[in-house]
Parts: C-alpha cells; sequence; structure tokens
C-alpha cells in the first residue's frame, strides 16, 4: 500500500482566487503566507510518515470542505491552490509541481459549515518518469 501524506489547510485566501480582479501587488502576501503554511504543514506531515523524499513521481487528490452550498467552479478552486501545492515542493515532499512529476488525482467537494478546509492527499507514483502505462 502507498504511503499517503495528508495536508489539511484553511480555505484558499480569496485574494488568489481566478477572478480576484488585485493586481500582483495585493495578491503577494496572500500567495507567500499561503505557501509558507503549506510547507510547514507539509514538513510536519514528513515527519509523522518517514519515508524516502522528494517523491519522484506523485498524484494529488483535493478534498474541499465548503461552509456552505453557495455555487463554486471548481477548476478557480483548484487554481486558488497553487501556492500550497508550491509548498510541497517548498516542503522537499515532491521534486515539483510539473507534468513530469505531479499528476492530479480526483477533486472532490463536501459541505462542512463548522469547518471548512482543503485537504491535499499526495501519494508516491509507481511511473517515475512521466510515462504512461500500458
Amino acid at each position: 500500500m502507498s504511503v499517503i501524506i495528508s495536508v489539511t489547510l484553511a480555505l484558499p485566501p480569496a485574494a488568489l482566487h481566478a477572478h480576484n480582479t488585485g493586481g500582483w501587488r495585493s495578491k503577494a502576501g496572500p500567495t507567500k503566507a499561503y505557501r509558507e503554511e503549506s510547507a510547514l504543514l507539509t514538513q510536519q506531515a514528513m515527519r509523522k510518515k518517514r519515508g524516502s523524499y522528494p517523491y519522484e513521481n506523485a498524484e494529488l487528490s483535493i478534498d474541499f470542505y465548503f461552509p456552505n452550498l453557495k455555487r463554486r467552479d471548481t477548476l478557480n478552486a483548484v487554481q486558488g491552490l497553487k501556492p500550497a501545492i508550491d509548498g510541497l515542493s517548498d516542503a522537499g515532499l515532491i521534486v515539483d509541481d510539473d507534468w513530469k512529476h505531479l499528476s492530479i488525482g480526483r477533486i472532490r467537494s463536501y459541505l462542512n459549515r463548522e469547518n471548512p478546509r482543503v485537504c491535499l492527499k499526495i501519494t508516491r507514483n509507481k511511473s517515475q518518469n512521466g510515462e504512461a502505462g500500458s
């Protein structure tokens, strides 16, 4: 069975949403903070699950837990996670988030009024060079 590293974060700040009209200056602070939080929590998760890091080839699954039933665009929500995904690499869990090293698995959304969050689950893939299986 593959080792799964799970990292739970607050939902991305509004400044990171795809349709935020602010310029790069308004996004720089929230981007840096979210990326650093992701890296710190990823390092903590790695210490709990001893393994060989970084993963040369990994799959990322994403579970969103939203506070209400407001209609949301799933891919826009994923776009707001870019700094968090960069944090996985900063922490040394994955080599990089390019297509050769990271694939996107399932993306699901749930309702959780009491504890809105996003859970990133990273699994080491057996294929190591971004090559398709037969």
